[in-house]
């Protein structure tokens, strides 16, 4: 998801001709000494957030939408169709619908099923007792106008726009909000339709309907057109979409590392000519996170980017482009919703998070992703200041990972993104590039198509590297505070200089390595690997000239010229 407005890049911009040294430096010390700010959470959080045993009790293989949209009225009416497995004998089950879309009738077997309503979420009654591992079909008609998205794609719902020539142009981002608020569905992220969706929308005739897949049909009729389309892979509810509007449509062929398939280009007549400027380096990235973390996702399916009326989204093969092209172009040449979305086609689609605790499996991985694209094509330096700037923006209000089982997530905390990012950055720097990369492709292949939680995550790395790493993920998923590194130097009448130093704001066990730079009478500049613990240490060095810390080592504060107790543990 989108993270920033115009003025963000603006910032960037500037910040980026002033290397960041200091990551975490004072500019957060108020946002750092507030506790933990979460909102009071209620029944209705929980229905939508939790797993109850009547959401447990089964697992959805295939969802099919066949819905006809009125622009003028803002109306949705038709069908779903939910397909699932029966996990536990059950008679009752939970779906979801927003409570200001009706709910017409619930079909089990050509016969209408009871249920009733609380907030948004519906229980659904069987005349008989649902059979474990049998297989079952329920089919649900309503109808209704949706809910309006006040601000998307952070604060979800429909888009009703149109373009400069009067037509619809409409869209719908529900990333947190929950796909049940346009259509009827088990609305949890950790249960994924094992076997795809198809999205069977019927428009006004003269439009387009853009979604998910592959367009399996099209066919007109006196006054509407009809799309279907189709997607065979698991896929998160909120990516399940829509776009509809007058579009033009540009293709190129992408040569894959295991299959060639489409990159698919739908936008507006007003924005066909900069989009096709834009839309250019879409391969070239497409190739770079091949490289790095392993072939395209959904080849079978191909890659589209579709003019939205809304700023971004990764909708899975149907990534949303919003509209004001240079607002999107970073100065140093590459566009952000292309880098940063096209990323969470590996983060956040094909791997994706079972809560929204564990947002940053989708926003960390992806945010880091833009960084490993910059140092890929502009150098380190460039990915240094890039990455820089992000760690002054860190808030440090609340840890990354959040409450469970509330669907919380606060979208003006882009800690999940950014600090989410120093966490890769720094994990990379404590194994090594080598390892680093083999463990991203490795994670990849190994959790393809499949959700998990940040704590799997954690017993991963630890398994793939070999290493207890426990007390550094403890410290930056869990613990809000930020690592503040101390130290002093003394000058010796003996050629040498004392450093003292030592961490605070942090854990016990924290063991986070640090580099110091030291220029010798040479005129070269070595790295010197130090161990900081909570207790003072103290290092010697000898006929240095120049001495300095590396904060791009790892996410934490600098602070120099601490009164460090002259005591220190040998």
């Amino acid at each position: 998801m989108k993270k920033y407005s115009l003025l963000i890049w603006f910032i960037l911009v500037l910040a980026l001709f002033n290397s960041c040294r200091l990551i975490g430096i004072n500019i957060n010390r108020k946002t750092a000494i507030r506790g933990d700010v979460y909102p009071t959470f209620t029944r209705e959080d929980s229905l939508q957030g939790g797993l109850n045993n009547l959401r447990t009790c089964y697992d959805v293989q295939h969802y099919a939408l066949r819905i006809s949209i009125n622009p003028d009225k803002k109306y949705i009416c038709g069908y779903v169709d939910i397909d699932f497995d029966v996990v536990t004998p059950t008679q009752k089950i939970q779906i979801d619908l927003y409570d200001n879309m009706q709910l017409d009738s619930v079909l089990y077997k050509n016969a209408r099923l009871s249920f009733e309503r609380e907030f948004d979420a519906v229980y659904v009654s069987f005349p008989d007792t649902l059979l474990q591992n049998s297989a079952q079909s329920i089919r649900c008609y309503y109808q209704g106008k949706p809910k309006k998205a006040p601000k998307p794609p952070w604060k979800g719902g429909f888009v009703w726009e149109k373009s400069k020539d009067g037509k619809p142009w409409i869209g719908v981002a529900c990333e947190l909000a929950g796909a049940s608020l346009w259509w009827p569905c088990k609305d949890h992220i950790s249960d994924e339709p094992d076997k795809g969706a198809i999205i069977d929308i019927t428009v006004p005739k003269g439009l387009q309907a853009i979604s998910n897949g592959v367009l399996t049909k099209q066919e007109d009729a006196e006054q509407t057109s009809r799309f279907v389309w189709e997607t065979n892979y698991p896929i998160n509810n909120y990516n399940i979409t829509l776009y509809i509007g007058a579009f033009e449509h540009f293709s190129t062929e992408y040569s894959g590392v295991n299959k060639d398939f489409t990159i698919d280009y739908y936008v507006l007549p007003e924005h066909r000519e900069e989009a096709e400027k834009i839309f250019a380096q879409t391969s070239q990235v497409i190739h770079f996170y091949e490289k790095v973390f392993g072939s395209y996702p959904w080849s079978e399916e191909g890659f589209k980017l579709i003019g939205s009326p809304y700023a971004g989204m990764e909708h899975q093969t149907a990534i949303a482009y919003g509209t004001d092209f240079k607002k999107h172009t970073h100065h140093l040449g590459f566009d952000y919703i292309i880098v940063h979305e096209t990323a969470h086609e590996w983060w956040g689609n094909a791997i994706s998070a079972q809560d929204y605790a564990d947002i940053f499996l989708h926003e960390g991985f992806a945010t880091y992703a833009e960084v490993l694209y910059v140092e890929n094509t502009y150098g380190k330096q460039a990915a240094r200041n890039y990455l820089g700037l992000y760690g002054m923006l860190v808030k440090n209000k609340n840890p990354v990972v959040g409450p469970r089982g509330v669907n919380f997530w606060d979208f003006k905390d882009s800690d999940p993104y950014l600090k989410g990012a120093w966490i890769l950055h720094g994990l990379r720097n404590i194994i090594g590039d080598d390892l680093f990369f083999d463990m991203l492709q490795d994670f990849y292949a190994k959790y393809y198509l499949q959700t998990l939680t940040v704590s799997e995550f954690i017993e991963y790395v630890n398994a793939f590297t070999h290493k207890n790493l426990t007390w550094y993920f403890n410290q930056y998923f869990y613990d809000r505070k930020v690592p503040e590194l101390q130290y002093k130097f003394e000058e010796t009448n003996y050629h040498e200089i004392h450093v003292y130093v030592k961490w605070t704001e942090v854990q016990k066990d924290f063991a986070l390595p640090v580099r110091l730079f030291v220029t010798m009478d040479d005129g070269v500049e070595y790295p010197i690997l130090v161990y900081p613990t909570t207790e003072t240490q103290k290092i010697v060095i000898k006929s240095s000239q120049i001495i300095r810390f590396d904060s791009n080592f790892a996410y934490f504060r600098i602070e120099k010229n601490k009164k460090l107790n002259s005591q220190y543990k040998r």
